[in-house]
């Protein structure tokens, strides 16, 4: 396999620790995936392979790190400090974007302190403003990331079509009831006719989201939530929790004790500051008793 003999290559000059072992090993399998992303996008296999290891950067100087720093983590520093590049399709279409939603802005503004044009100028900011939004939102969604993979464009633009029908609802809504003077309820009906499907839509498009994240941030997240599960174990340890439930049963019920004590020798307006005290040794308590070594 060429990416794995690249890999080897690179470290040739490294001790074969089980460390960097497993880091070549991870490289390895992580450059292989991103050939193939690049090659369904229609580079030769040469080229692929080229712009891949570019994007690896100095990967020898984070091995360097490895035996300081959790694998994972330096491995998603490496790739996330790669920049990808915004391809000329997505600036154009991003450019373009930002032009209509100045347009939008720029035609309401005039609208607003000339009156010049009436409603209909702010019906067609309403409709420039959302035109811009599921731009934005498709050109977005298809550019790709450190992160994670681009999105298709089938379904990138139904996020953009989503996007354009809840802003046009909620934008007609808005002129119709506040330039047109329509009455409220049939604002509100007219906002009802695009956001409501709108939202069925995204919820659709949401719970049907495949997963786009790359490789590495996702060996990077399994590592996190088994770290995190690691560490929620021991802390509802059940022969940790059992001591601290007696501990606590009993000062409790010593503090009780003592408040009444107090109440009927000394007085009840000193006697509350024992919960205080108990308060604060339970907190000690949670310290001493869940510290993790």
């Amino acid at each position: 396999m060429k990416e794995r003999v690249y890999v080897d290559r690179l470290f040739a000059d490294y001790e074969d620790t089980p460390e960097i072992t497993d880091f070549k090993e991870e490289i390895a399998g992580n450059l292989t995936e991103r050939v193939k992303e690049l090659v369904s996008k229609g580079l030769d296999q040469e080229k692929a392979f080229d712009e891949a290891t570019a994007e690896l950067g100095d990967i020898t100087a984070i091995a360097d790190e490895v035996g300081k720093k959790n694998r994972n983590k330096a491995i998603a520093q490496m790739y996330m400090s790669s920049k990808v590049p915004v391809t000329k399709r997505t600036a154009a279409g991003l450019t373009g974007a930002s032009g209509l939603l100045l347009l939008a802005v720029g035609a309401a503004l005039i609208t607003l302190f000339s009156e010049a044009g009436g409603s209909a100028a702010y019906y067609s900011s309403a409709v420039l403003l959302s035109v811009a939004c599921g731009l934005y939102t498709y050109f977005g969604l298809t550019q790709e990331t450190a992160s994670h993979y681009a999105m298709k464009n089938s379904r990138a633009l139904a996020y953009g079509a989503v996007c354009l029908a809840g802003f046009l609802g909620a934008g007609l809504a808005a002129a119709s009831f506040f330039a047109a003077g329509v009455e409220l309820a049939v604002s509100v009906g007219i906002k009802a006719v695009f956001v409501i499907p709108a939202v069925c839509a995204l919820i659709f498009l949401l719970v049907t989201e495949p997963k786009r994240q790359k490789p590495w941030v996702k060996s990077m997240i399994e590592r996190e939530i088994e770290n995190s599960m690691k560490y929620h174990s021991d802390m509802v340890n059940p022969v940790k929790a059992a001591r601290f439930g007696v501990a606590s049963g009993g000062l409790w019920l010593l503090a009780i004790a003592v408040f009444v004590t107090l109440g009927f020798f000394v007085g009840w307006q000193y006697a509350w500051l024992v919960f205080l005290f108990t308060l604060a040794a339970q907190v000690f308590m949670v310290i001493t008793i869940f510290d993790k070594k």
